[in-house]
């Protein structure tokens, strides 16, 4: 199972729980209208009549009902609140199992040298000072809502971020690194799923779907480790072995000591 799918289990699972709790609600609140459905609206209790404690006793347990409803209620919103989030998240996550995750990644790249390059377009027609509006709409460039917004809230709150010798505002250096850093990022990740899926075909290669491979002696222990590559999940017995002698999960593989690998084949 991909983590996508996992992550899209969990969604599952909160969106079928807001449904039951939506249920026991309504079953909860159906029960207390039911309790006082023949005591008449605004009927005091009458006190020493030898309705009084049956009509105590029906408010006691409508409202019990009613709390429970409530609390129901409560509950079927939070999970679809939770649900709404878990759902965002897989709308703009890029995940390296993903069947289309380097042709994703890359277009997110795109899409973030494109916001860098427009962002230092519009800083250099700023620069100029007045009429840079006219200059960009020049060059077929007509400012977002959002950048708009940007740029009002720097001359209004952040004012130390303006152009120094025009005074206006402009996109401040930490948000040109900041996109320059997910790029790098993005592009990081191309890697890793390159050599990921290198990994994959020389594991599958392999005649019992095992890649055993030295990964050298550290310099600081002395010891051998080596990497332990599955083409598809092993047993049980396998995964504890593996753990109990100190390996540990890296990057698709089981990494630890050469001279404690237990007989995984």
């Amino acid at each position: 199972m991909t983590r996508r799918e996992r992550i899209e289990a969990r969604l599952e699972r909160r969106r079928t729980w807001a449904a039951s709790r939506d249920a026991k609600a309504a079953a909860a609140f159906d029960t207390a209208h039911n309790i006082v459905k023949d005591i008449p609206l605004g009927q005091p209790i009458l006190v020493g009549h030898h309705s009084e404690k049956r009509h105590r006793a029906a408010i006691d347990r409508m409202a019990a009902n009613m709390s429970k409803g409530v609390e129901s209620a409560k509950m079927a919103d939070l999970h679809r609140s939770k649900a709404g989030n878990i759902e965002a998240a897989l709308d703009r996550s890029i995940f390296s199992d993903d069947p289309d995750a380097i042709e994703a990644l890359r277009a997110k790249i795109a899409d973030l040298e494109a916001e860098r390059d427009r962002a230092k377009a519009i800083n250099k027609e700023i620069k100029k000072g007045e009429g840079w509006t006219d200059r960009l709409a020049a060059k077929g460039i007509t400012l977002t809502d959002k950048e708009k917004e940007t740029l009002v809230t720097i001359a209004r709150f952040t004012p130390y971020h303006c152009d120094k010798k025009t005074g206006l505002p402009v996109f401040p250096g930490y948000h040109l690194t900041s996109l320059g850093a997910r790029i790098r990022t993005a592009a990081a990740r191309i890697k890793e799923i390159e050599a990921r899926d290198a990994l994959t075909a020389k594991v599958e290669a392999t005649p019992d779907g095992i890649l055993i491979e030295a990964l050298g002696t550290s310099e600081y222990s002395n010891i051998s480790y080596v990497r332990v590559t599955f083409a598809e999940k092993p047993d049980r017995t396998i995964l504890d072995a593996l753990k109990a002698a100190g390996f540990h999960w890296s990057s698709g593989s089981w990494v630890g000591d050469m001279d404690k690998l237990p007989a995984v084949r």
